[in-house]
């Protein structure tokens, strides 16, 4: 039988996020300023100061929505494909880990990861519970993936999982009951 299970998560903006968008708005603000102001005291360029005003506004804005991300998390057959979705139009990689060769998984917490790389697909919300996730990647060695799986991801996770780790996540079962 195969197993198919596929979840998008909107990552919330954090105290980062929210510094970044205003240190970008506070320098297109100032370069446009200094554009409008410098050709001022050349006389005459004022259009080519208004073009090049839109340009940095446009960049300011690109790199506005750059912030805006979306994980996506695709289960196939014991596979776990993880891409990071970039303001809803580029969309990159960043692993595929197989879960029967997990050696650890939980809730995260925030503690230490060790000497492991670590591939950060979580939303970031104190409201959802963050997972973690430890692999021995054939590529990157000793993974741990934090993100934030529903109850449904877990469910189909869980049967892939190794049967010594297999305990570890505790998910409710799936009713049959839609009153």
């Amino acid at each position: 039988m195969d197993s198919f299970k596929e979840q998008i998560i909107r990552k919330e903006n954090t105290k980062k996020d929210s510094t970044m968008r205003f240190l970008i708005t506070f320098a297109c603000v100032a370069l446009c300023f200094a554009v409008i102001m410098f050709t001022m005291m050349l006389n005459g360029f004022l259009p080519l100061a208004v073009f090049i005003s839109g340009v940095i506004v446009y960049g300011g804005v690109y790199l506005m929505q750059n912030l805006n991300l979306e994980y996506e998390y695709i289960f196939t057959n014991g596979d776990l494909d993880i891409d990071k979705v970039i303001a809803a139009r580029s969309r990159k990689h960043l692993a595929t880990i197989k879960v029967n060769d997990t050696t650890d998984i939980g809730e995260y917490n925030g503690s230490d990861n060790g000497n492991k790389t670590v591939i950060m697909a979580s939303a970031m919300n104190a409201e959802i519970t963050d997972w973690f996730m430890d692999v021995k990647h054939p590529d990157l060695g000793d993974v741990r993936l934090i993100f934030t799986p529903d109850d449904d991801m877990l469910r189909v996770i869980k049967t892939h999982l190794p049967r010594t780790i297999r305990s570890k996540v505790n998910v409710p079962e799936k009713s049959e009951d839609f009153e």
